[in-house]
């Protein structure tokens, strides 16, 4: 009964969404709790809240208390009529993002997708084992896409066959907090900072943040001589290893007062504990991306280089790419380990940065704000 329910309510809402007439300045920023504002998404919507020319609405499945203004909960009254008056839609993974996508009319809409980093792994239509069909094609209802550079913009390109000018090469809003002075931080980002501060101790801040491999037997593992290895480095060094595990990920583990476990600590900013590491290690993932604007060591452990490229399949050869060398075995990446630990940069470090940032400003929001203005 439940389930014949909802599906009168959908089609009901698709009836309304081709009747209802649509603001052009309004735009909504859907999401499924407080936990899922972050990321693009929040830094866009604080840069484009306080533009007089848009209207920037949080609508939130979760009825929950929030301290941001501009916060409406989708099942009430004043939740369904601004989803039905809004003509933009705001997103930063896909259509899945949005409630009840399927009875939206992307016709009268403009979904603007933010997206979730630069793009190492390809996706899309270039996806490996990934057959994309008119039928479940979702990308044609994007307005825009953003990129960080001439180059990510070619690869956003060829993976969702948009034309150039439907990319947006602004940069990445959430990139902005990588370049915010401490004091002007956010308040809640403020205590994300002392958290992670007080949890250091003075200690050097490791941060490890490997990917998710779809096979969890795959994912990243020590044996007891390597851990030890490990931990004998970090005692030397005063450091901590904290590890950030994806989302998905099941079997990434340490114990030890040498590691801390970031993956449900109070910190839901990825650019907070970017911010506070004096070193990355991580893979495949496009963290190391945004890691590179703050110039500081990163380092390679792709111990399953040779079958990912096989499997899932990258866009560019890590080796041509990555800003150091890539570490193929435990023993090599120990090295690297040290060598960064010893503050070690290589070279090339800057010219990679070039080529995945075309702005280093801390404007990419501004930007953002002034690509929707325009399209109003």
């Amino acid at each position: 009964m439940e389930n014949i329910f909802f599906k009168l309510f959908q089609y009901f809402l698709h009836i309304l969404d081709r009747l209802f007439p649509k603001r052009n300045n309004l735009l909504l920023f859907p999401v499924k709790d407080k936990k899922d504002y972050r990321d693009n998404l929040r830094f866009f919507y604080e840069a484009a809240q306080k533009s007089s020319e848009l209207e920037c609405l949080i609508i939130c499945l979760k009825n929950e208390s929030w301290e941001e203004e501009n916060v409406i909960f989708l099942k009430t009254w004043k939740g369904i009529l601004s989803w039905l008056n809004a003509r933009f839609l705001v997103i930063h993974h896909g259509l899945s993002d949005l409630p009840y996508y399927s009875s939206i009319d992307f016709k009268r809409r403009k979904v603007i997708n933010l997206w979730h980093g630069i793009t190492l792994k390809k996706l899309g239509y270039k996806a490996k084992n990934q057959k994309i069909t008119k039928e479940n094609c979702e990308y044609e209802n994007y307005l825009s896409i953003l990129c960080s550079s001439k180059l990510d913009s070619l690869a956003m390109q060829s993976s969702f066959k948009l034309p150039r000018s439907r990319v947006w090469l602004t940069g990445l809003p959430r990139n902005d907090l990588l370049m915010l002075k401490e004091e002007k931080l956010p308040l809640d980002l403020k205590k994300q900072n002392i958290w992670i501060k007080q949890k250091m101790q003075g200690r050097m801040m490791i941060l490890y943040m490997p990917t998710w491999r779809e096979d969890e037997n795959k994912e990243p593992s020590f044996d007891k001589k390597q851990l030890e290895l490990l931990k004998s480095i970090l005692k030397k060094n005063n450091a901590c290893l904290c590890f950030k595990k994806h989302p998905n990920s099941k079997r990434l583990s340490f114990e030890g007062d040498e590691f801390l476990n970031l993956s449900k600590s109070p910190c839901n900013e990825i650019g907070i504990m970017l911010r506070n590491a004096k070193i990355l290690v991580t893979d495949y993932s496009s963290a190391w991306t945004d890691f590179i604007l703050l110039d500081k060591p990163i380092v390679s452990y792709c111990y399953d280089l040779d079958s990912y490229e096989k499997e899932r399949g990258l866009f560019y050869k890590c080796e041509n790419v990555f800003p150091g060398k890539v570490s193929k075995t435990f023993d090599s990446f120990i090295v690297e380990l040290e060598k960064a630990i010893n503050g070690h940069i290589y070279e090339k470090h800057e010219i990679i940065k070039r080529i995945f940032h075309k702005y280093t400003d801390g404007k990419n929001s501004e930007r953002v704000v002034a690509k929707v203005i325009d399209s109003i």
